[in-house]
């Protein structure tokens, strides 16, 4: 069992390290691969390789999803004696052991459960009702692509030997909603040793972050991570500190969309970098005081781990993900979900505290951050999987 595992990584999208979801796997993989294990992916573009000759709209690649899991199903069953473990999306591999001709390890793994993200979903259609309920023909299709993901998700789960979570949340709501028979294990997110050491070293000095006053988001535009409540947050604060200045990171959206969110008007205290390196994260973190991360669920929340690193102290919604990371060594500086005023309030307390507790807030943000290492994750993971290897039948 000390021998060197053969994994294949299964998931829905392209391998692109600015999406979440293959930033696990990218990064998973680099460590497991380091430490001598031999893994494989299968991901969007292997299963619908691009031709650049023919761009596919924003439909055509809705429906290459629907038919991604069956994708996946062939060439695991083509290679299916090559592999130890598939760590799979959940939703990804939605078939049973038997029907892939698969003995060892079926992982599914989540990056963000659905029933959390189908209950926020409710909530946002009461809480902010949209403008126009789209076109009428593309209502049934959107109705039927939701529960096929439902059901795709539901059978990853029942077909699989092992549950991997990265909170305690989603562990809540598998069990309330399925009740599966099957083991569960929790795993956090991380950052590789070389970028946390990075953005520690490339942020100026506690005492210039402290003097800027400016507030940084990193993720993509979207109501679940906040944005109908920005402009309200960037009003309260402006109010009681009227130098404050934001900074908004990968909204990956077109700017008139983000000012029309936020109802205002372009102004320059706030800046917007909808796409950037993230080699350049560092130097674009290197001079902001403090993080701030409206998200309602998140599968984790790498976003908050890379601004603690950088030593900004992050103020975060009381939700699934946020929640692990500083629930323990920072849990005041969580904030009830939606709750903007005390939002902007304990923004508005970090930077118009004094140097001293400034100080103090970023050592703290840097020592929960250093809590979240790929190396020690991946290692942990290994172990878990080793011990329920037998289980599976490899």
């Amino acid at each position: 069992m000390d021998r060197p595992l053969r994994i294949l990584a299964v998931v829905n999208v392209p391998w692109d390290p600015r999406l979440g979801a293959a930033r696990v796997w990218i990064e998973l993989i680099e460590e497991w691969r380091l430490a001598g294990h031999q893994v494989e992916k299968f991901c969007f573009t292997d299963a619908f390789p691009d031709n650049p000759d023919k761009p596919v709209s924003p439909a055509g690649a809705v429906i290459r999803l629907l038919f991604f899991p069956f994708r996946a199903a062939r060439f695991i069953r083509a290679n299916a004696d090559r592999f130890d473990v598939i760590d799979a999306l959940i939703g990804a591999v939605p078939f049973s052991k038997k029907s892939l001709g698969f003995r060892g390890l079926l992982v599914a793994r989540s990056v963000g459960l659905f029933y959390l993200y189908e209950k926020f979903s409710r909530f946002a259609a009461k809480r902010w009702a949209p403008a126009t309920k789209g076109k009428l023909l593309g209502r049934p299709f959107h109705w039927f692509f939701n529960r096929r993901v439902r059901t795709t998700s539901q059978k990853s789960i029942r077909h699989c030997d092992l549950l991997n979570l990265p909170n305690v949340d989603e562990v809540r709501a598998v069990r309330d909603e399925m009740r599966p028979a099957k083991p569960v294990m929790v795993q956090p997110y991380g950052l590789r040793p070389e970028c946390r050491q990075t953005l520690f070293e490339t942020a100026a000095s506690a005492e210039m972050r402290w003097s800027k006053k400016k507030i940084v988001f990193i993720g993509m535009w979207n109501a679940r991570k906040g944005a109908k409540d920005w402009g309200q947050i960037i009003r309260e604060v402006r109010v009681r500190v009227p130098e404050a200045c934001f900074l908004f990171l990968g909204t990956m959206i077109a700017n008139d969309t983000f000012w029309s969110d936020l109802e205002m008007a372009p102004c320059d205290y706030v800046e917007i970098v909808p796409h950037f390196d993230p080699d350049d994260l560092p130097q674009l973190l290197s001079e902001c005081t403090v993080g701030a991360f409206p998200s309602y669920v998140e599968g984790f929340g790498l976003a908050v781990v890379e601004q603690l690193a950088a030593g900004l102290p992050t103020i975060a919604y009381d939700a699934p993900g946020p929640r692990d990371i500083l629930g323990k060594g920072f849990p005041e500086s969580l904030v009830p979900a939606g709750d903007v005023s005390r939002f902007s309030e304990a923004i508005c307390k970090i930077i118009t505290s004094d140097l001293t507790v400034y100080r103090d807030l970023s050592r703290r943000s840097v020592e929960i951050a250093r809590q979240f290492s790929w190396p020690d994750i991946a290692r942990s993971t290994i172990t878990e999987y080793r011990k329920h290897l037998e289980n599976a039948g490899a």
